[in-house]
């Protein structure tokens, strides 16, 4: 297998200096760039009770605001269960390495629904995912659009050679964070406020980021304790954001967004 280059070496160190700080998720990105040439990232935790918690996702798109955190939290939340390379890693019996690389293209996903929101509609081509066997169980998966291409087999080589080490600096992150929140605060959310604001649209600071959850997928449950505003006053501050954009629905928003990303 490869060795990494000097400048994989430089951004692996400055990795470690993240462990366990906010920016860390970021700086993973950063570093499976410059060894697969990563579009997006996301980390998910297996837990006793045979649910998946999200742990964190980042990386832009285009024209979908959110999408790697969007798509993150819908796979924790029902998708994983239809994901057959996920359940059978999980399903794994003894003797199965501790750190495992898994490799999944987008058309051999079987489920339709899956397939479609978390890959297709994003032009998402490939995933590769690292697998922690042990406790805790942690998935961290790197994804490549149809833009990128697939995976290079230099990369996946690259990818396996440094797993290990990453994945303890996975595990070793999760561990100083503590138990991660059901849908986090995450930078793409703030980014997505300020563009809103900049839009020319009058809106308020509240509207703004009432509207970043609503693009991000979020509930109005999960958008007020983000926020730390009661449901009515989000239901408030959503009715005056739509009027302002002059959308009606969430659609609309999306809509008008895409529009605003691509300007």
């Amino acid at each position: 297998m490869p060795a990494l280059d000097g400048d994989n070496v430089a951004v692996m160190a400055a990795l470690v200096d993240e462990v366990g700080e906010p920016g860390f998720p970021e700086k993973l990105l950063e570093t499976l760039r410059g060894i697969a040439g990563t579009d997006f990232c996301s980390a998910f935790q297996a837990e006793e009770d045979g649910s998946l918690t999200y742990l964190f996702a980042c990386g832009y798109h285009s024209t979908i605001p959110g999408f790697a955190e969007r798509a993150s939290l819908d796979y924790a939340r029902r998708y994983w269960l239809r994901d057959r390379v996920t359940r059978q890693m999980l399903n794994g019996g003894p003797g199965l390495a501790k750190v495992q690389v898994v490799r999944q293209a987008w058309n051999g996903i079987r489920d339709p629904e899956y397939r479609r929101d978390c890959y297709e509609r994003a032009h998402v081509l490939e995933r590769l995912t690292i697998y922690h066997s042990e406790e805790p169980r942690i998935f961290a998966s790197l994804y490549r659009t149809r833009e990128s291409g697939p995976f290079p087999l230099s990369a996946v080589e690259r990818l396996e050679a440094s797993a290990p080490l990453l994945m303890a600096m996975v595990v070793k992150h999760v561990r100083l964070q503590g138990r991660p929140q059901t849908a986090p605060l995450h930078p793409p959310q703030q980014e997505i406020a300020g563009r809103l604001l900049q839009a020319g649209f009058a809106l308020s600071g509240r509207e703004a980021e009432v509207s970043a959850g609503l693009l991000l997928g979020r509930t109005h449950r999960e958008i007020s304790e983000k926020v730390g505003l009661a449901l009515s006053s989000i239901v408030t501050y959503r009715q005056r954001a739509y009027r302002k954009l002059g959308v009606s629905d969430r659609r609309g928003l999306e809509a008008l967004y895409e529009g605003i990303s691509r300007a």
